[in-house]
């Protein structure tokens, strides 16, 4: 049975009686690529922007005229697969690097101008060339050579105003709007009009999955949705939306079913500027999910376009086996829209038809793997209303009056005993020590003084040692931990280490704790005031061959350790899905603590066809280092959230939740139960976001092993010895959250 049919089913009901979606100001729901025509508030140059987990991370910027006086300003962008950045700048088109250096670029001649230029694989492109006659031209940026010229049907002579955005369809055609015309015209190869839609003024078109166009109308103030046969099914205006919009220039449809619509501004007096929508997302309903005014901190200027990064790319010219327009398919290998040995796929849909996720093990109650522990593959979920408090405006989720330390105690305790089937936290803490050490061929013992114990935190969203309102570790749940392993668990304070050694260890959760555990060690990557600088060991990951990150060091209390706790967050994350445990170990490397310098290059899933690929945060659970250390798993769910980073936001609507915080724990011995059981949570809640598909990818191909999905040999210490056999349990609950084989312990306390 589909995950569809039974994993939420009760989630789409939820969202169907509820009626509405909260709404998202933010500019964290989605990291994208941002660009806007004619800020000339900034006569010196325009600017692109990239936006990941609510910040610039990058920005790139052209004089605002070339050395021939001619306009530069940003109409089109798309981030590739292999991180550089497409552009179209009217005057000139290129691609750049990551650092902002050219990699290849195209000056329009004289007379002509582009508004598009996409990527077709990482050696080519496909730009529109305005001009008399208007162009499409498919160009060999490696070989920097014209492949193949494309006269576009119009009978413009106005360069300006024959067309702007040019797209690609799976089939190898083009749709864009004939401005002079007020058509839009699906275009093959050959130049010829294939399909047309008639007396409709269209910036930007798209065609979608079901042979449908999607237009943005520009200065006529509406999108609009068409079908295969040119009939008109969906329409937005003003009268749908209660603020001003402006330029419809850009709609993109989601794999969520939503439309994304930028309103551009700038044809308009500086004045109406500030505070005005940017861009917002509507669901088919025409309700506002999204709104985004960004004029300061950061400004974005007004907008044209924006690439979503996180969605599915759809790969034109190739899905279903079609030719690119230079006659040739797809380079084989592993390339979304290619399967095994680069054989031609249908492009699927990421959703089910309710519109919940797909996941690669799409289907419930089928486990896959081994499960660990005491009780193989068991997952204690404690459950405690009132632990978390915070009425989401007052002050800040972390101040004391907004989290009660008794019951965070108790969850902790409770945790460990429902984990371990003991009457006590005394009992349970020894259990899981000589758990461990059975079964990795260290004796009987449990704990002993001197040995070394980690605790990593995911304390990602900090920038210095001050707290802000964004979510990271809870204090009071960390200050619980050690309360019970240093008074339950008969731990000495000097063996124990609580760190980040990626970013800070802020002052609340260090004060809180310090001031009752002072001879803890607690380390992070500045080690200022009171904590401990981490440093490295180099080279300490090398990763699957060809594969994995870029930084492979590993901190050394972490190495050092005999014992690791890995406390993670319930948090829904803008590249991989879901950030739990897996990908908390990420922090463990030599990362950088400035996160924009980082990448993730083994993280993400294929979020548009599931196609089974490398993914490091295997290598982070079966690393002897770092995985293979790691006795007990913990989800801090207290607040738990929506987002990757920003506040906790917003409060959880479905049972047992029932709009509350989660005040939840979620512990395991079991490394993927563990994270199992936290998807769960996640995508049943909020099912709707765009990059939860196939977002189980890590846990079934760690389950997997040897043989997993994607054929590969994970190998995390690259000696030549592969990862032989599964790294835990895996299986996605049914529609009244039962597992078949994950044995779910879920308590309620009063």
């Amino acid at each position: 049975m589909k995950i569809s049919a039974r994993i939420f089913a009760l989630a789409a009901c939820t969202f169907m009686c509820l009626g509405a979606f909260a709404q998202d100001r933010s500019l964290s729901r989605h990291p994208f690529a941002y660009v806007g025509e004619w800020d000339t508030r900034h006569p010196d140059k325009q600017t692109l922007y990239i936006v990941r987990d609510g910040k610039v991370a990058f920005e790139y910027s052209l004089p605002m005229r070339d050395q021939w006086d001619r306009i530069l300003e940003f109409d089109d962008v798309r981030v590739m697969e292999n991180g550089n950045i497409c552009y179209a700048a009217m005057s000139q088109i290129g691609i750049i690097d990551k650092d902002g250096k050219d990699v290849w670029k195209y000056v329009c001649p004289q007379g002509t101008e582009s508004h598009s230029c996409q990527p077709l694989g990482p050696d080519m492109v496909y730009f529109a060339l305005n001009g008399v006659p208007g162009k499409i031209m498919v160009w060999n940026v490696k070989e920097d050579k014209l492949v193949k010229e494309i006269v576009v049907p119009t009978k413009g002579t106005n360069t300006h105003g024959q067309f702007r955005h040019v797209r690609m369809t799976r089939e190898g055609n083009f749709v864009t709007g004939l401005l002079t015309e007020n058509v839009v015209a699906e275009i093959n190869d050959k130049g010829e009009i294939v399909k047309s839609i008639a007396d409709q003024k269209a910036w930007h078109v798209d065609k979608l999955e079901n042979g449908g166009y999607l237009i943005g109308g520009d200065n006529r103030g509406y999108v609009r949705e068409f079908d295969a046969d040119g009939k008109m099914v969906w329409e937005l205006t003003q009268k749908d939306v209660d603020f001003p919009i402006y330029n419809l220039q850009t709609a993109t449809r989601l794999s969520n079913g939503n439309t994304l619509i930028t309103s551009w501004v700038a044809g308009k007096d500086q004045k109406e500027w500030p505070g005005s929508v940017q861009f917002f997302e509507v669901t088919p309903a025409k309700q506002v999910v999204w709104q985004v005014s960004s004029w300061e901190n950061p400004d974005l200027g007004p907008c044209t376009y924006l690439d979503i990064l996180d969605e599915p790319k759809q790969m034109a010219g190739g899905p279903q086996g079609g030719p690119r327009p230079d006659g040739q398919r797809p380079p084989q290998g592993g390339r979304p829209g290619m399967g095994p040995g680069g054989a031609p796929m249908q492009q699927s849909n990421p959703r089910h038809e309710d519109g919940t996720p797909k996941m690669t093990n799409d289907e419930v109650n089928k486990p896959l793997g081994v499960g660990k522990g005491i009780y193989p593959g068991r997952v204690a979920w404690i459950h405690d209303p009132g632990v978390a408090t915070w009425d989401g405006e007052t002050g800040m989720w972390h101040e004391p009056r907004w989290n009660d330390q008794k019951k965070a105690d108790r969850m902790i305790v409770e945790g460990v005993k429902a984990l371990t089937g003991k009457k006590n936290a005394k009992k349970a803490w020894d259990a899981l020590f000589r758990n461990f050490n059975e079964t990795h061929g260290r004796g009987t013992a449990g704990y002993t003084p001197g040995e070394k114990i980690a605790v990593k935190l995911n304390i990602n969203n900090s920038f210095d040692y001050v707290d802000n309102e964004q979510l990271n570790s809870s204090p009071y749940v960390t200050l619980a931990l050690l309360r019970s392993l240093v008074n339950d668990g008969g731990v000495r304070q000097e063996d124990i280490t609580v760190c980040e050694p990626s970013r800070y260890i802020t002052d609340q959760l260090y004060n809180l704790c310090h001031s009752e555990f002072p001879r803890v060690h607690y380390v992070d990557n500045v080690g200022e005031n009171g904590r401990e600088k981490a440093t490295y060991y180099d080279n300490a990951i090398p990763y699957t061959p060809g594969h994995g990150e870029s930084n492979k060091g590993i901190a050394k209390c972490i190495v050092d350790a005999d014992y690791l706790i890995n406390s993670a967050l319930l948090k829904i994350h803008t590249g991989p899905g879901v950030t739990l445990t897996a990908k908390n170990w990420y922090g463990v490397t030599s990362i950088d603590k400035e996160w924009r310098k980082n990448s993730h290059n083994g993280v993400n899933q294929d979020k548009r066809n599931g196609i089974p690929k490398y993914s490091s945060q295997v290598d982070f659970i079966g690393h002897k280092d770092i995985g293979g250390k790691c006795m007990l798993h913990i989800i801090d769910g207290t607040y738990g959230s929506r987002d990757v980073n920003g506040k906790p936001d917003p409060k959880w609507q479905k049972a047992p939740f029932n709009g509350d915080w989660a005040c939840s724990i979620i512990m395991s011995q079991d490394p993927l139960a563990g994270d199992s059981v936290g998807l769960d949570i996640l995508a049943s809640e909020w099912p709707e976001v765009g990059s939860l598909p196939y977002c189980d990818l890590y846990l079934v191909e760690a389950a997997s092993l040897p043989n997993p999905p994607s054929g590969i040999q994970y190998d995390p210490e690259s000696d030549g010895k592969p990862l032989s056999e599964p790294l835990g349990l895996t299986e996605h609950w049914n529609a009244d959250h039962k597992y078949t084989a994950i044995d779910l312990v879920y308590k309620k306390l009063k």
